[in-house]
């Protein structure tokens, strides 16, 4: 069930090639905005990282409040050729980075802003992924109506038992 949880829903989402980091930062306590950040990062962010296996994804809290909330997306960028590049830089990917400010927004408006930055393609669950969830959604169900079925049967159980202590005269006296 949980990792039906982590492969479906709000931030099962397959990133670009492009992006080659992320990395959230926020406070530790949600006053003051960073609420939506807190939940984006136990909500969706797993989500993102199942699907995403590839892609290192940090997290950064701070216990000082006044700090901005923010996301930033790094992405690869290719190498320049030595001749436009006269420095003696090595010749691997330079990383560009876009910063957003998170502070304030709900976890979905976080979602959305990545996934439009990103340019990133949401995952829908397969008919495999359905079936599963249907079949987990009746077990609750069969679950609830259980728990209701046997609650019913020790009250009644404890109610007979009530009537049989005072049919026998052992009715506690309240002091």
């Amino acid at each position: 069930t949980q990792l039906l949880a982590i492969r479906v829903g709000p931030g099962a989402a397959i990133l670009p090639k492009e992006v080659a980091k992320l990395n959230l930062a926020f406070s530790q306590h949600i006053d003051g905005g960073h609420r939506g950040p807190r939940k984006f990062w136990r909500e969706m962010l797993p989500r993102l990282q199942y699907r995403n296996p590839g892609i290192p994804m940090t997290v950064t809290r701070q216990l000082d409040q006044s700090i901005p909330a923010t996301l930033t997306i790094f992405y690869r960028q290719p190498a320049t050729t030595a001749a436009s590049s006269p420095s003696a830089t090595p010749s691997g990917p330079r990383r560009v980075e876009k910063v957003i400010d998170i502070k304030g927004l709900s976890e979905a408006e976080i979602l959305r802003q990545l996934l439009q930055e990103t340019k990133a393609t949401p995952c829908e669950p397969t008919e495999v992924e359905l079936q599963e969830m249907r079949e987990l959604e009746e077990q609750r169900e069969r679950s609830k109506r259980d728990s209701e079925r046997s609650l019913e049967v020790r009250r009644q159980r404890k109610k007979e038992e009530a009537m049989l202590k005072a049919a026998r005269g052992e009715v506690l006296e309240a002091a």
